[in-house]
């Protein structure tokens, strides 16, 4: 089934991908402060074993991350070897997630009798690449792994699609935001196996998750490592927002300072964030599920579903940024690629434009890496006073991007057959 994916015709575009790799290994990546954590988890890695990592109470990353790391303390001969300038090569490691997002683009054009040349949509966009090529961050791992499960989701594969699922949360807990979707996809096939059916499956999964844990086991710190993924990705950073240029840089001056354990009507500000998520993905999610539901969404065509499938997915990634606390800059990495596949699938471009930008310019605000060819450019960016850098701007081109995906989804889901619309009044 995994051959599929690979197509003679896409050949000469795997070539340029594989030069590019090459190219960019080249272009040395800031990791910010994150790299410390790199460095440090590394080295505790290469000195104390991956089943020990835990007990630094620093450590609050998935698994996954942290066997990825495992992988680079390969290269390593020992801990002093690892230091600000070897880390930059862990971006060897995560970019051919990059390169492999884009095949797997190739793969949908494919399938749904669009140009290959499609991807350069994402190809030519600096939005797509900054996270990994000049942030150094890994971001486009679970996203890779997210977009892979809705595709084998909307096929129908959905044991696959779980299993994917599974995979891109042990990266990044932020993928879980994507796990309503995959079970709405996968629903009508669940149900047909029956209940039963799905127990097993279940059973599986936690299994696979087990095996994932199994290096902490063998190590004795198992409950130690199950607590620590229970508690430290929760709380660590309690601030209305992490340099995410969102709505709560609407409401105070400097989110990034402001605790968002503060109350209004007694009501802690985190709660009030996370309650408007799960309103403003509810919008798009209940929607789908009742087209799914009652048989309407799998009369549309295939390029129509996964356009859906990907809008939803952009639309749901951005409410998280906008509307929860804690929120980094990069949480909205994923918005960037499923608004891109909506744009190539169903010609509508206003929400990948408003996303890329925006996310460009929260990026490069936070970043400010042109910083270093000011003599170069012959100007300087002045990124306190340069209106197109304030967060107050880039927070109204995700609120826009956000509200006008939502406009395009219910004018797209009014269109649905089967009278959903009908459907909705009446529940």
């Amino acid at each position: 089934m995994w051959l599929r994916w690979l197509h003679k015709d896409a050949l000469k575009y795997y070539f340029l991908f594989a030069l590019l790799y090459l190219g960019f290994l080249f272009v040395m990546p800031d990791a910010g402060y994150d790299k410390y954590f790199w460095i440090t988890w590394t080295q505790d890695i290469l000195n104390s074993g991956l089943g020990n990592v835990y007990h630094n109470p620093e450590v609050n990353n998935h698994p996954l991350i942290l066997y990825l790391l495992k992988v680079f303390s390969l290269f390593h001969h020992n801990s002093a070897e690892i230091g600000l300038s070897s880390v930059n090569w862990l971006k060897a490691l995560v970019l051919p997630f990059d390169f492999l997002t884009l095949m797997v683009v190739i793969h949908i054009l494919k399938r749904t009798n669009k140009p290959m040349m499609g991807f350069l949509v994402f190809f030519l966009n600096p939005a797509f690449w900054y996270n990994t090529v000049i942030w150094g961050q890994v971001d486009t791992i679970h996203t890779f792994f997210a977009l892979a499960a809705l595709v084998y989701a909307e096929r129908g594969h959905w044991k696959w699609s779980l299993v994917l699922m599974l995979v891109a949360i042990n990266f990044k807990l932020q993928a879980i935001i994507f796990l309503p979707l995959v079970l709405i996809l996968s629903l009508p096939f669940i149900r047909n196996k029956g209940w039963k059916f799905l127990g097993i499956h279940v059973l599986a999964i936690i299994g696979i998750q087990m095996l994932i844990l199994l290096p902490f086991a063998f190590s004795g710190n198992l409950d130690g490592t199950i607590h620590a993924l229970a508690t430290r990705s929760l709380d660590k950073y309690p601030t209305l927002s992490r340099n995410a240029y969102n709505i709560w840089y609407y409401l105070v001056s400097e989110p990034f300072y402001f605790p968002d354990g503060n109350t209004v009507f007694q009501v802690p500000l985190k709660f009030w964030g996370m309650a408007l998520f799960f309103v403003a993905s509810g919008m798009v999610l209940l929607p789908l599920f009742l087209a799914v539901n009652n048989g309407a969404f799998e009369n549309l065509k295939r390029s129509e579903r996964l356009g859906t499938i990907f809008q939803v997915a952009a639309l749901v990634t951005l409410a998280f940024f906008l509307f929860n606390t804690q929120m980094h800059e990069r949480y909205v990495h994923p918005a960037v690629l499923f608004s891109g596949l909506f744009m190539i699938l169903t010609h509508r471009p206003m929400v990948y434009m408003l996303v890329s930008v925006a996310y460009l310019l929260n990026l490069e605000a936070v970043m400010q890496y042109l910083r270093y060819f000011d003599g170069l450019l012959g100007i300087h960016i002045d990124y306190a006073q340069w209106f197109i850098f304030h967060p107050q701007f880039i927070a109204t081109l995700f609120m826009v991007a956000f509200l006008w995906g939502s406009f395009e989804f219910y004018r797209t889901f009014f269109s649905f057959k089967n009278n959903v619309t009908q459907e909705i009044i009446t529940t």
